[in-house]
């Protein structure tokens, strides 16, 4: 179906009103209302409800909506893939991480897909949580793997897995001595008031994982009094390998440091607390095989730390 300026029906729904997208479009209020008229008339369906502000989708409106959204994406990666194959480039898949997933995932799952795809270059965008949501809302990226955002509106995901969170300390720490807890074997920590007087390092406050802490420390009724905060869990690993405090980690990262024999791991709560990961891209997005094919790579090598039975 040939839709005239769908880029006008589209700026209306983000602007909420005929109004503010007239002003985005530099057109006249009368002139964008007689265009919805007409679309309207034309599919015979009632696509935005009137009868309250801001403007709101109709069911028709949200089914057209999506059409248009997708179209859009697919008129995009035509003209990628054509100005590809002019240029003679390879295809590629543009992959969103954070550093620290890139580092503990990528040397696991790119030497798989390399082989089914030698062709396929990857592009990764390497940025901290929060920046992912935009580059997925943007279409800057295929997906991105990490934790689910808070706003879905124009962003859907695919549940990779929910994992552990450990609790992780140096052997040598005066509260663990004695307790024998491993990443292989980790034990519950049942005391989290103990907690309270030793340093703890934790992510940003406004990042989810650190947010899922937060609640446990509130339900037990503890309230940490040094707190270290870093962005990078590579550093986290590092301090609480080094007898520096106490870290907070998903279990799927903590495999892959080369200081295991030094750390003790304890799961949290019962059941244990753990965090969901999923492949996050744009509403109504095309996948391609490549992207496809690395998304389900993703899922069978994480679902060894499938924990979905957990809390969190």
């Amino acid at each position: 179906m040939f839709i005239k300026n769908p880029e006008y029906f589209l700026t209306i729904v983000k602007e909420k009103g005929i109004s503010r997208a007239a002003e985005r479009l530099y057109l006249s209020q009368p002139y964008l209302s007689q265009y919805l008229a007409k679309l309207e008339s034309a599919l015979g369906v009632t696509l935005l409800d009137r009868s309250h502000m801001p403007l709101c989708l109709t069911p028709a409106g949200e089914v057209f909506y999506a059409y248009l959204e997708r179209q859009a994406y697919l008129d995009r990666q035509l003209t990628s893939d054509l100005r590809d194959l002019q240029d003679k480039k390879r295809p590629t898949i543009h992959i969103g991480v954070s550093p620290w997933r890139g580092s503990v995932l990528l040397p696991d799952i790119l030497p798989r897909f390399a082989k089914q795809f030698p062709d396929v270059q990857v592009i990764l965008h390497e940025a901290p949580v929060p920046e992912l949501v935009e580059l997925a809302s943007e279409s800057v990226t295929d997906f991105c793997i990490m934790h689910i955002p808070n706003d879905l509106t124009e962003l859907t995901y695919e549940l990779v897995m929910r994992e552990h969170i450990f609790l992780v300390g140096s052997r040598m720490h005066p509260l663990l001595e004695g307790r024998e807890s491993t990443y292989f074997d980790p034990q519950p920590f049942t005391d989290l008031r103990l907690l309270e007087n030793e340093r703890l390092i934790m992510l940003p406050a406004d990042w989810r994982l650190s947010k899922l802490l937060n609640n446990v420390f509130s339900l037990h009724n503890v309230e940490p009094r040094n707190i270290l905060i870093t962005s990078n869990n590579t550093t986290a690993i590092n301090l609480a390998a080094e007898n520096m405090g106490f870290a907070f980690l998903q279990e799927s990262g903590v495999s892959r440091t080369s200081y295991l024999d030094r750390l003790a791991c304890f799961t949290l709560g019962e059941p244990p607390l753990t965090c969901p990961m999923a492949i996050v891209y744009k509403k109504n997005g095309f996948l391609s095989p490549a992207a496809r094919t690395f998304i389900d790579l993703t899922k069978e090598f994480y679902s060894a730390f499938d924990r979905s039975g957990g809390s969190g």
